[in-house]
């Protein structure tokens, strides 16, 4: 199976999908965009005989660019350019995230008897419902309750309406709501004040009417954003990947990746010895899972290092994202870089200045330089800027 051809798609709306149900379901047409303007940043997981959809086709330039980090760039093709050429040909379908929308765009690709049954499977799973992340969280610490991790009472919760809502935010004066399925810091709500206002009550109970409960938190006093990557294998292996580090604002919506960060970030707060025993609890803690039942793929946890009454704590599960995610994509990067390189993984978004735009003048300022045959300092694009792109990927390295 591992000779099979691989068909990637860029599809970071399925969680909404998910939410919708709908085999027929599309995402807002700003989010279509999105993922077709984002899709070339698949080719880090794809080799020179597999697909990576996308409808429109890139430029000559933004092929060079590609040959700098020796991507497969022949590989990007619209879907109905690599059904033509796959015809009955057995593959396998590697999208970005499973949903029943997914599943229906993918349908007319074969695939082995046995793939066909997990996706299937993954198409209509419950995995991705924050839920599941809580359950692990308490799990984990009710049965290693290390210093290092929150309090019990400071763990998240699954809450099912107002007035619990109301108390919580009572208990911990500043929190965060978070609906049970959504993406990059979408579906999220920061609560400063210790009073609800009408617009908070209003979003509350729109999530509680649509998805039946939130996941409530306190808000923690950050100090880094990171993940825990793995991968299981379909023979039952368990891989661990390491550490991703990255950035979000302070409403917590997703700004970039850390690009073989420095020891000042990885290490500033607790020791390698630490990170490597909290990831053997955490593989060992996935392997009582649902998720090493139930799914196959790689798999993110995200984590939070924050201070609080003057220690450094780790809340080690925020978020299990069991898909393809910027984590492992970061790390795919980084193994196409000199090792040297040090920088950003960004994404791009202006609703008024033009990618492209961007491009060219982050170009002038950096360009790129190359050692030992690969890149090591300056700005790559990532995506394809063409004259009406508002989205975009790039990396800018120091």
């Amino acid at each position: 199976m591992s000779t099979l051809r691989k068909i990637f798609h860029f599809n970071p709306t399925c969680e909404l999908a998910l939410v919708n149900g709908s085999p027929y379901y599309q995402a807002p047409a700003l989010l279509r965009q999105f993922e077709e303007e984002l899709a070339p940043i698949m080719l880090f997981f794809a080799t020179a005989n597999d697909h990576v959809l996308k409808e429109n086709p890139i430029s000559e330039d933004f092929k060079n660019q590609l040959n700098l980090l020796g991507l497969p760039a022949n590989s990007i093709v619209s879907r109905k350019e690599s059904l033509e050429i796959v015809q009955h040909e057995p593959v396998l379908l590697h999208p970005w995230g499973w949903s029943p929308a997914e599943s229906n765009y993918l349908s007319a690709y074969t695939q082995p008897a046995e793939r066909d049954d997990l996706t299937h499977h993954l198409a209509n799973s419950n995995l991705f419902e924050r839920k599941h992340a809580v359950s692990f969280c308490h799990e984990l610490m009710a049965e290693h309750p290390l210093d290092i991790f929150p309090e019990e009472e400071k763990r998240p919760r699954l809450i099912q309406d107002l007035p619990a809502i109301e108390v919580f935010l009572n208990q911990h004066k500043q929190i965060v709501l978070k609906t049970p399925l959504s993406s990059s810091g979408r579906g999220l709500q920061v609560i400063r004040k210790q009073q609800l206002n009408e617009s908070n009550k209003r979003w509350i109970k729109t999530m509680l009417d649509q998805q039946g409960y939130l996941v409530a938190e306190p808000l923690f006093q950050k100090k880094t954003d990171l993940s825990f990557q793995f991968k299981l294998k379909a023979s039952g292996e368990l891989v661990y990947h390491g550490i991703s580090y990255f950035e979000t604002n302070s409403n917590g919506q997703y700004q970039g990746h850390h690009i073989n960060p420095s020891s000042s970030i990885s290490n500033r707060y607790f020791s390698k010895e630490t990170f490597a025993d909290v990831a053997q609890l955490l593989k060992n803690q996935l392997k009582k899972s649902n998720f090493y039942k139930q799914y196959q793929g790689f798999l993110g946890i995200d984590a939070l290092i924050y201070e609080t009454e003057g220690k450094i704590k780790l809340q080690a599960c925020l978020e299990i994202n069991p898909r393809f995610n910027m984590g492992i994509l970061s790390q795919k990067i980084s193994q196409k870089l000199h090792p040297e390189s040090q920088g950003m993984y960004q994404t791009y978004f202006h609703p008024k200045i033009s990618y492209k735009k961007f491009v060219e003048e982050q170009a002038k300022k950096n360009p790129p330089l190359m050692a030992d045959l690969r890149l090591q300092k300056g700005f790559v694009s990532l995506s394809s800027p063409g004259d009406d792109s508002k989205f975009g990927a790039y990396l800018l390295l120091d």
